[in-house]
């Protein structure tokens, strides 16, 4: 059976730094608020009115923006990782 934490986007190759990691929280985080956005839609229209779907669009773009970072710095952080010179000489 799969853990929740297997779920969980992790490092792959580099070790997490402390950067990458708060940006994989925000990824995370901003993706369970869009979520919880979506579902209770009806609930935050009667709550805020008008203003719920500007507020559902600005946690999209959120996600979308942090999404695309995270994975820049994760990219950049595993190619360098993989393709760091050794001092391996046969």
């Amino acid at each position: 059976m799969t853990s929740w934490r297997d779920m969980i986007p992790a490092p792959l190759a580099a070790p997490e730094t402390g950067e990458i990691r708060a940006a994989r929280f925000r990824v995370i985080a901003a993706c369970l608020v869009f979520a919880v956005a979506l579902l209770f839609l009806g609930q935050l229209r009667r709550l805020i009115g008008s203003a719920a779907l500007p507020g559902l669009a600005a946690a999209f773009t959120f996600m979308s923006v942090q999404g695309w970072a995270w994975a820049r710095l994760k990219n950049a952080a595993d190619d360098a990782w993989l393709f760091r010179e050794t001092d391996d000489v046969a």
